[in-house]
C-alpha cells in the first residue's frame, strides 16, 4: 500500500475488494511503529483500533457504507475525549491515568461515520497555556515532539504532534484544536493542510477547554480533498455546545466544494503584526499571481490588527478547566494541578508553570474583570468590521501575507495550504480566512491552488 494514496483512493480499493480497513490500519500502526520512535508525534495507539477496522469491513460487505471516512483511521489530539481503554490527558502528568467518562461529541459523530481512532497525539501541554517559556510541542508526559525537516527547529503548536503525524503520513488525517492559533500554525510550519472551523461547526463538549470563546477542533490532512472528507464527518449540533445550535443541523458534504465555482472575489491583506518570515513576501507575491490566473478577483484590502485575545483565554481557563474536571469526576481542580507540579518539579516544571499560576491567582473565575470585557468588546467590533470588509468589497475570503489572530479571536474559518519552501527549505502555508460558515469557500480555492501547485512536501522523501 501506498502512504500517499487519498481517502477517495482508498474507499475506492475498499470498495472494489483491493484492500480492507484491517489492512490500511496495519499498514498505518506498521509506519507509527518504525517511523515515529524519531518524532514523538504519536502519545498512544487506540487498542481497539484493529477491532473497529474490522467491524467496518464486516459492515461494508453488507453493503453498508456510512460515509467517506468509513474504515479510515484518524489520529486525535491528546486533550479530545475518548472513552474505553485510551486516556485523555493533555500531556499532564496529573491526568496520566484519566479515562474520559464518554467519547467527546466529535468523537461520537467520527465513529458514527464509521471512522477508525487510530490513537491520541502529543501535544504542547495543556495546548499552550502552561507556561510562558515553554517549547513548542513539549509536554512534561508525553515529551518532546520533533520537527521532521530539522530535529533543532521549532515545530510550532499546540496541534504539533497532529500536524507532525499527517506530514510524516502516520495517518491519512489527523484532528486539532485551536484557541489562538493552534491548528494554522503546526500547519503551516509543517507542510500540512489545516483548517480551523467558524466557532461552533464542531462540537466542544469532551474536549480539555482553554476558553469557551475561543475554542474548537479542526481537521488535518496532507490532502485538500482528504481535509473536505474528514471535515464532513466532524460537523454536528450539541445542545450541550449551544453555540453548535447556531447552524442548521443538516450534514454538509464538504467535498461538493472541491469542484465549485463560488469564489470570485478574494481580499488582499499585505499588513501584519507579525514578522514576515524571510522569503513569504515573494511567495505571497506569486501566490496573488496564481489567484489571478485561476479567475480571482483580487483586492487589496486594509483590516484591523488584534490586539486582546490572550484575556480572554486568561479569564476563562479557570472556570472552564474547573468546569471539565468536575464534569469527568476526577476529583482535580487548577489548584490541585499546580499544586502536583510544584511537588513534583523536575518532572513538571521543566520550563515552569506560570499562566496557570497567573489565572489561578489572578482572576476571579467569574469572568467578570474589565480587562476580559475590553477584550470581549474588541473581539465584537472587529467581528463587525471584518464582516463590514466582507459585505460592502463583496469577498469571498481574505489571503494574509502573514500570520493573523484575526480568525482564532473572532472565530472565521481560515485555512492553511503548503505553498513553498523557505530559504531553509522548510515548508510553508497560506493564510486564508473567510467568512462565518464558508469553509466551502476555502476548500474550493485551496483545492484549485493545490492542483496548480503540484507541490511535494514531504520530509522523508
Amino acid at each position: 500500500m501506498n502512504e500517499n494514496l487519498s481517502i477517495m483512493e482508498l474507499q475506492k480499493r475498499m470498495n472494489h475488494a483491493e484492500l480492507t480497513s484491517v489492512e490500511i490500519v496495519h499498514f498505518y500502526l506498521d509506519r507509527i511503529k518504525t517511523i515515529d520512535k524519531s518524532y514523538n508525534a504519536v502519545y498512544m495507539v487506540n487498542p481497539d483500533a484493529l477491532d473497529m477496522a474490522i467491524k467496518c469491513d464486516e459492515e461494508r460487505k453488507k453493503g453498508k457504507v456510512r460515509s467517506l471516512m468509513h474504515g479510515i483511521p484518524v489520529l486525535l489530539k491528546d486533550n479530545i475525549n475518548t472513552a474505553g481503554k485510551q486516556t485523555t490527558t493533555a500531556g499532564t502528568t496529573i491526568l496520566k491515568d484519566h479515562y474520559a467518562l464518554e467519547d467527546a461529541t466529535l468523537v461520537k459523530t467520527l465513529k458514527k461515520s464509521g471512522a477508525v481512532i487510530l490513537g491520541k497525539t502529543n501535544l504542547t501541554e495543556l495546548a499552550c497555556f502552561k507556561t510562558f517559556t515553554g517549547i513548542n510541542g513539549f509536554s512534561s508526559l508525553g515529551g518532546q515532539v520533533i520537527f521532521p525537516w530539522d530535529i533543532k527547529e521549532d515545530p510550532s503548536g499546540s496541534s504539533t504532534g497532529s500536524a507532525v503525524a499527517v506530514a510524516l503520513r502516520l495517518a491519512p488525517v489527523s484532528v486539532g484544536t485551536e484557541t489562538g492559533g493552534s491548528i494554522m500554525s503546526p500547519a503551516m510550519r509543517n507542510g500540512v493542510v489545516g483548517l480551523k472551523p467558524t466557532i461552533g461547526l464542531v462540537p466542544r463538549t469532551g474536549i480539555l477547554p482553554i476558553s469557551h470563546t475561543l475554542d474548537t477542533a479542526g481537521p488535518m490532512a496532507n490532502k485538500v480533498s482528504d481535509l473536505a472528507v474528514l471535515l464532513s464527518s466532524m460537523r454536528s449540533n450539541d445542545p450541550r455546545d449551544v453555540v453548535t445550535m447556531e447552524k442548521s443541523d443538516k450534514n454538509i458534504d464538504y467535498t461538493d466544494f472541491l469542484s465549485t465555482n463560488n469564489v470570485k472575489r478574494i481580499g488582499l491583506v499585505r499588513t501584519s503584526i507579525y514578522p514576515i518570515p524571510e522569503g513569504r513576501e515573494d511567495i505571497f507575491q506569486k501566490m496573488c499571481e496564481h489567484l489571478a490566473d485561476l479567475g480571482f478577483e483580487l483586492v487589496e484590502v486594509d483590516v484591523p490588527e488584534v490586539e486582546k485575545i490572550y484575556p480572554i483565554m486568561k479569564y476563562e481557563f479557570k472556570h472552564d478547566l474547573n468546569l471539565y474536571l468536575k464534569t469527568e469526576h476526577t476529583n482535580i481542580t487548577l489548584a490541585d494541578i499546580i499544586k502536583h507540579n510544584s511537588q513534583h518539579p523536575e518532572e513538571n516544571l521543566k520550563y515552569g508553570q506560570a499562566v496557570l499560576v497567573e489565572t489561578q491567582e489572578q482572576t476571579s473565575g467569574h469572568m467578570d474583570e474589565e480587562e476580559y470585557l475590553d477584550a470581549l468588546d474588541e473581539r465584537q467590533d472587529i467581528k463587525s468590521k471584518i464582516n463590514d470588509i466582507f459585505k460592502k468589497q463583496n469577498l469571498d475570503m481574505l489571503y494574509f501575507v502573514s500570520y493573523t489572530s484575526i480568525g482564532p479571536e473572532c472565530g472565521f474559518p481560515t485555512l492553511s495550504l503548503p505553498v513553498g519552501f523557505d530559504h531553509m527549505g522548510y515548508p510553508f502555508g497560506t493564510y486564508f480566512l473567510a467568512p462565518y460558515w464558508q469553509e466551502g469557500n476555502l476548500i474550493e480555492v485551496a483545492n484549485k491552488l493545490e492542483k496548480r501547485l503540484n507541490l511535494t512536501v514531504n520530509p522523508l522523501k
